[in-house]
């Protein structure tokens, strides 16, 4: 479980101020080109996870094609806790009420709400996780 001891207002503080340093460092651990291990690229998920629960850094995250992309690819990943930690990470980015439209249309034209349909046929923790987010496209 992802467990944020920050609230919204101190996320979108934290990432007004130091955003572009916290996701030019993050966002490349998840690249397949970098040599960083399942479990370290599921905790910079769960990082991202507590950095979508603020308005202003979802919409700092939105901006990045490059993690929108790694998010993608998590969801069709063979490893079970990747694939829960991106279809967490998307459902923090699509359930908000406002502005969530544009993001919601952003990640279904990227291909996130197919692949998330994809995965209602595999493990139940794994397909729980996709239904929760589907309902919010």
């Amino acid at each position: 479980a992802v467990v944020s001891t920050q609230s919204t207002g101190e996320v979108d503080s934290i990432m007004m101020s130091h955003g572009a340093e916290v996701l030019s460092t993050l966002v490349p651990l998840l690249s397949p080109t970098y040599d960083s291990t399942e479990e370290e690229q599921e905790q910079v998920l769960c990082v991202f996870i507590n950095i979508a629960a603020g308005a202003l850094s979802r919409d700092l995250l939105m901006t990045r094609e490059d993690l929108l992309q790694s998010l993608l690819n998590f969801l069709s990943n063979n490893n079970t806790q990747l694939q829960i930690a991106a279809t967490t990470c998307i459902t923090q980015l699509v359930k908000r009420e406002e502005r969530s439209d544009a993001c919601q249309a952003k990640l279904r034209q990227m291909g996130h709400f197919k692949q998330l349909q994809l995965l209602l046929s595999a493990r139940p923790e794994v397909s729980d996780r996709a239904k929760i987010a589907l309902q919010y496209f």
